[in-house]
């Protein structure tokens, strides 16, 4: 991924670096430049793993020549993933005993944040308060694998709640097809930097069973950062918040998920962090959750419009439609665009 007129991104001895990776391996192939540039300068990191990505479970089945897994299975899985992230940390240089694992369960982050967000953002408040960041890194909202757009909604919950210009938030992509940004930074690399990032990359042996030539693609191009905002190429939802009223409306196109009812997924920061999901089904949409006083939707033309009265007024809204098939959603989450009132 690149784009036409990007700056350098710079580094400097006195920045304070906190990662916000949903997996292990997210950290070499989003940031793999960047964390040797940081060690180089003499700058502090932080490396912290939400999961430790143990329900990838066909990799698990090859090499463990088993079919059926068991809890104990995916727990030893998910030790072995961050040993393997502790091995590509040191060969960027970076103190693997820095690393924090948080292990959430892997895959349900989303889930998370809908049934009690605060589980998930108070951790990340306690390391922000600690550590004291300058930068911190995180997916992109925009992201389609649902953990990478949870950590992107955790990390803004956190850049709304801290005081301004406390720290600097970028995203790295890895599963977005994105719009051209102005605001893009890269760090091109230099061939002993990408040839480091290929060995950090390959130290995820687990991960390079069935995606080898997905991941190591990641080695031999720039490293691109943008704010965590940054919309997909070909935005299908346009969310507008106005007061406690959200308003999206978005259209799915025709594909091999037109079968499923698509979902309203709604992630808010209020006095705290939450959310809900609504089945958009023509018959009705009953139950609201507690947070919904109304949800009405029709259509116009081509497109699908909701409104959703909420029960308060939040501080941020970010809105995903997504008909729900296999991991990977059709988008990511967009942050709601603050009408005047």
């Amino acid at each position: 991924m690149a784009f036409e007129g990007m700056s350098e991104l710079s580094l400097r001895k006195d920045d304070r670096i906190l990662g916000l990776f949903p997996h292990p391996d997210d950290e070499s192939l989003g940031a793999g430049i960047l964390l040797q540039r940081a060690t180089a300068v003499g700058a502090a990191v932080l490396p912290v793993f939400l999961t430790s990505g143990e329900a990838n479970a066909w990799p698990q089945r090859v090499l463990d020549r088993k079919l059926v897994l068991t809890a104990e299975d995916q727990k030893r899985f998910g030790l072995r993933r961050q040993g393997e992230a502790r091995e590509a940390l040191a060969t960027l240089g970076v103190n693997p005993d820095a690393a924090v694992f948080l292990a959430f369960p892997d895959t349900t982050l989303t889930a998370l944040l809908l049934a009690n967000g605060e589980s998930a953002l108070e951790p990340l408040r306690n390391l922000v308060r600690e550590f004291q960041p300058t930068l911190v890194l995180a997916p992109l909202l925009a992201d389609c694998h649902p953990d990478h757009s949870a950590t992107a909604a955790l990390a803004l919950a956190l850049f709304t709640e801290a005081k301004s210009g406390s720290f600097r938030l970028l995203a790295y992509p890895t599963h977005a097809n994105l719009a051209s940004s102005q605001e893009a930074t890269q760090i091109a690399g230099t061939a002993a930097e990408k040839a480091l990032k290929r060995r950090a990359i390959a130290a995820h042996r687990s991960q390079l069973v069935f995606r080898r030539r997905f991941h190591l693609k990641f080695a031999g191009a720039p490293e691109v950062f943008l704010p965590l905002t940054t919309p997909p190429r070909t935005p299908q939802v346009k969310a507008t918040l106005e007061g406690n009223v959200l308003h999206v409306s978005f259209h799915l196109p025709l594909s091999w998920r037109s079968l499923r009812k698509p979902v309203l997924t709604v992630v808010t920061l209020q006095a705290s962090l939450g959310g809900f999901s609504l089945r958009l089904s023509q018959r009705q949409l009953a139950p609201l959750p507690p947070q919904v006083q109304r949800c009405r939707w029709q259509r116009e033309g081509k497109s699908l419009r909701v409104l959703v009265e909420l029960a308060n007024a939040p501080e941020l809204a970010l809105v995903k439609v997504s008909r729900p098939a296999f991991l990977y959603d059709e988008m990511g989450f967009v942050l709601a665009d603050k009408a005047s009132v």
